[in-house]
């Protein structure tokens, strides 16, 4: 399974939990942070795009994740669309990880550790977004990476125009997640399978198309 492609993307999303939670070992060493957290992040983006660009037109893979709830395991899958989503987000967050390499300085207030295992926690989310494959795990995953970037984006929560910002982020990522939500509960069609194969074979009629 580890030598798959979707599982080198899960060995990916789990390494970057991994640097994440490096942050807080030593969340106030810059040179630790910004000379190895940043880079192997920076490492483990570059893998996930080489994943996603050989796996587009591949067949796809799919699997049960021994995670989640009694009956409501986590499901994941990878096929042509989230490989160019997970080579994109590869690519450009192994930019700005390398950016963030250099950016932070000691004179900042927040810990550049604590900003690290908010941005890996970030990038883990975002990328389970895309190979989740049943509406739990999605919302999951949805739900982390907008705490996640809500934390980022109030880093200098010092600022009331920041903190009044990540307010507004926050109500309209869950307006999203709500309307999200509704969309599955259409999807499914009433058969209660909440899997994504469930509702690609989910015929709806009548009106519930257009909805």
């Amino acid at each position: 399974m580890i030598a798959t492609p979707l599982g080198i993307v899960i060995g990916a999303i789990v390494a970057w939990l991994l640097i994440g939670a490096l942050g807080l070992v030593r969340p106030r060493d810059l040179h630790f942070v910004s000379h190895v957290l940043f880079p192997a992040g920076a490492a483990v983006a570059l893998v996930l795009a080489g994943v996603g660009l050989y796996a587009i037109g591949k067949v796809p893979q799919s699997t049960v994740l021994p995670l989640g709830l009694p009956q409501l395991p986590f499901h994941v899958r990878i096929d042509s669309l989230s490989s160019f989503f997970l080579l994109l987000l590869g690519a450009t967050s192994a930019a700005i990880s390398l950016f963030s390499s250099g950016y932070f300085r000691s004179s900042e207030g927040t810990a550049p550790g604590l900003i690290a295992m908010q941005y890996h926690a970030f990038l883990a989310a975002m990328a389970t977004v895309l190979v989740a494959d049943d509406a739990y795990m999605f919302m999951v995953a949805w739900e982390a990476m907008a705490l996640a970037s809500y934390f980022l984006v109030t880093t200098e929560h010092r600022i009331p125009e920041i903190r009044r910002a990540g307010l507004l982020y926050l109500v309209i990522a869950h307006i999203g997640a709500i309307a999200i939500l509704l969309c599955f509960g259409v999807l499914q069609g009433g058969s209660g399978d909440y899997t994504f194969g469930g509702m690609r074979a989910t015929v709806l009629s009548g009106a519930w198309p257009s909805a």
